[in-house]
């Protein structure tokens, strides 16, 4: 066998040395511009893809509301959002947020108080027309006196903030009340501020009214000593006693309609989708009548954490919803079929 000399060997070890860095340097160019090429075309096709296919994250849905479209001079979000006309809250986790932070429950109904005036800026800025929030319900007298004694003490001086907030004479804020504020162990000074925030929300509506404009942008409902199960009762009361005197001849005219008028919710639509903050699954007592086809979301965060990030998803999800109402097809597409057939 004939031997090669050794400089042949370090020349042809040279030349694979050669061979390999080629072809890495080939691979990562080939890498390099296919990431480009992925880049450029993402960003010229985009802009292709029809608007109803395009998933909208909830940053990008709010900042079109504020930027784009309530700029144009319109209070109300294109139909193809999906905003939510009312949102109701279960406002829940202020003492599981105090006691995680070894702080008296009393401190997690404080800033819960706070992020309840901070999320109605957003909602306000997002097109949220009608907002409930179940304050303070009739079972939650079972409570102790002086954690009931703070909530309602913290209650007055959330009034007096949101009135200067949203000064009810000169803002396009509405302010009503749901539940039994007539109920004597309500501190009479809590009662005067509530129902102060709401005659003179009322009062400027109706001044608006007379002058044929409408200025609410928002309505704002707060559920104080409020039951989902009491307010049917007290509804099926009056109407009992509406037939009884004859305001209401037959019993064959009583429809959901005219029972829904007997409820303390009266002239506020159905929520589209009811929030639940502090990961519970369960609507405790809460608007039993309305929530017939409302979207719920649960949100694992508890309430004095609820800050616009958990706004924000919570409509994301909403938006991703097929609201059917029983039917076979989506409230979305019944709209689309009808607008044809006008056209037609």
């Amino acid at each position: 066998m004939v031997k090669k000399p050794p400089g042949n060997r370090d020349e042809n070890s040279k030349e694979i040395v050669a061979v390999v860095l080629s072809r890495k340097l080939s691979v990562l160019l080939a890498v390099f511009l296919l990431c480009s090429f992925a880049s450029i075309s993402g960003a010229l096709l985009i802009p292709l893809v029809p608007h109803q296919a395009r998933k909208l994250s909830p940053k990008r849905v709010t900042s079109i509301g504020r930027n784009l479209y309530s700029s144009s001079g319109s209070d109300n979000f294109p139909p193809d959002l999906k905003i939510p006309r009312h949102v109701a809250f279960i406002c829940d986790g202020n003492a599981r947020w105090a006691k995680k932070r070894c702080l008296p429950t009393a401190a997690g109904h404080i800033i819960g108080a706070d992020r309840f005036i901070e999320l109605i800026e957003y909602l306000q800025a997002d097109g949220i027309q009608y907002c409930t929030f179940f304050g303070f319900s009739t079972e939650n007298w079972k409570r102790s006196e002086d954690e009931i004694q703070s909530i309602f003490d913290l209650m007055e001086q959330t009034a007096t903030k949101l009135s200067n907030r949203f000064p009810p004479e000169t803002s396009e804020v509405e302010i009503r009340l749901l539940g039994d504020l007539d109920d004597s162990r309500i501190p009479e000074g809590l009662r005067e501020a509530l129902r102060r925030l709401q005659d003179a929300s009322e009062k400027r509506r109706l001044t608006m009214l007379q002058s044929g404009i409408s200025s609410t942008r928002l309505t704002i409902n707060l559920a104080i000593n409020y039951g989902g199960r009491q307010d049917i009762l007290r509804a099926t009361k009056l109407l009992a006693m509406a037939v009884k005197d004859g305001t209401v001849e037959n019993p064959d005219d009583i429809t959901e309609e005219v029972f829904s008028s007997f409820l303390g919710t009266a002239g506020t639509p159905d929520p589209d989708m009811i929030i639940r903050t502090s990961g519970e699954s369960r609507l405790s007592n809460f608007l039993l009548w309305n929530c017939a086809y409302s979207e719920i979301y649960i949100s694992p965060a508890l309430w004095p954490d609820f800050d616009r990030n958990c706004w924000e998803a919570a409509l994301a999800w909403y938006q991703e919803r097929q609201r059917r109402f029983g039917s076979r097809e989506s409230l979305e597409e019944r709209v689309e079929f009808n607008a044809m057939k006008k056209k037609q």
